[in-house]
């Protein structure tokens, strides 16, 4: 990358986090080492060179980068969270508690956003009571804070604490009745606890092209459907498929070839469904599969069927993903813990089986054979 040699490392550092907020990781950093390059002793390029790195899982990358920064600053606040985030991936938690604590000792508990940063990463670790702390610690600093009642409803969320999951998704929506997430959860808590009702009323707040999660649109056009006896093409409902079809495209022909290649490889078969507006209809008729044993059929939400196994449909569903190196278990597991958050429902990973019928009772897929 080839910047104007008037920017100085304010501009590289600029550019470089808008490029990281657009998620493109490998342009931001290239820009950072131009950056360097140029300004190797600069403390905000290191910092977002951290944070890259840590964005691409190049955690020793990462860890040497806070490091740094940490050599010229000691107390460099962004820099003690992020080096605590590479030590938990690292399995490193002792030392990551540590940093973390050291923010609270140095008065950072004051900094929202810090302490929300720092709880997230606790919280994708799994450590809830930890992440508790610190969402408690922002909370304190701003009680108005929608972003912190979120936080510590998804918290209880995972802890399987719907009472503490009910209350703090109701706040987040009381502090900012436009927050699509809180309406989301709250919306998804109402449904687990059976108050259909007042699930749709929290849900169909969310305007249909802010919904951001395909799972989020099925329940909305479940519970329409369901509660006001809709036809699969009501106009109603037509935002809302719209929404659904945006968030899960119908795979380009390369992706296809991809797919058929893999089913090939694993002995499935995955097959195109009918559209949108055919979600809840009966599906195409399909061929048998031809291979020996028991054989399944899946309906996804972007209405491709799957047939095979059922460690086979995992394989190939984890195939089309965005993680598609990631192994079957972090697949399941890591699908199980959005649905989870999604739906306040438990989803079993231990197995494919139990996986694909837990997502098929929370409404994320169908089971048709």
């Amino acid at each position: 990358m080839n910047q104007p040699d008037s920017w100085n490392y304010e501009h590289f550092d600029s550019e470089a986090q808008r490029l990281y907020e657009a998620g493109d990781f490998d342009q931001a950093l290239g820009l950072l080492k131009e950056a360097l390059a140029r300004y190797p002793d600069s403390i905000e390029l290191l910092v977002s060179l951290g944070y890259t790195r840590l964005a691409r899982e190049e955690y020793a990358w990462a860890r040497a980068a806070f490091e740094e920064v940490l050599r010229l600053d000691p107390e460099h606040e962004e820099a003690l969270a992020g080096q605590g985030d590479v030590l938990l991936k690292l399995g490193e938690r002792a030392s990551a508690f540590l940093l973390f604590e050291a923010l609270v000792a140095l008065g950072y508990d004051q900094d929202v956003e810090l302490m929300l940063c720092v709880g997230r990463s606790l919280l994708r670790e799994g450590l809830l009571r930890r992440a508790e702390r610190f969402f408690r610690l922002a909370l304190a600093a701003d009680p108005e804070s929608a972003d912190a009642a979120l936080d510590l409803a998804f918290t209880f969320y995972r802890e399987g604490d719907s009472e503490g999951a009910l209350y703090w998704s109701r706040e987040a929506v009381r502090r900012d009745p436009g927050f699509g997430e809180a309406r989301a959860l709250y919306g998804n808590v109402l449904y687990e606890r059976g108050d259909f009702r007042a699930a749709l009323a929290q849900l169909e707040t969310i305007p249909a092209p802010d919904v951001s999660d395909p799972a989020v649109a099925w329940r909305i056009i479940e519970l329409k459907r369901r509660l006001r006896d809709l036809p699969a093409d009501a106009e109603e409902l037509g935002p809302y498929l719209l929404a659904l079809e945006k968030l899960t495209p119908d795979p380009t022909p390369e992706e296809r070839l991809l797919a058929e290649l893999e089913a090939g490889a694993s002995g499935l078969s995955p097959w195109p469904g009918a559209g949108q507006l055919d979600l809840f209809g009966r599906p195409p008729a399909v061929a048998e599969a031809a291979a020996e044993g028991e054989v399944h059929r899946v309906r996804a939400p972007n209405g491709i069927v799957y047939e095979g196994d059922w460690d086979g449909i995992v394989r190939a569903m984890r195939n089309g993903s965005d993680r598609p190196g990631a192994s079957l278990s972090d697949f399941m597991r890591d699908e199980a813990m959005r649905l989870r958050a999604l739906t306040g429902l438990p989803v079993s990973w231990q197995t494919a089986r139990a996986f694909l019928e837990d997502s098929a009772r929370v409404g994320a897929l169908e089971i048709e054979r």
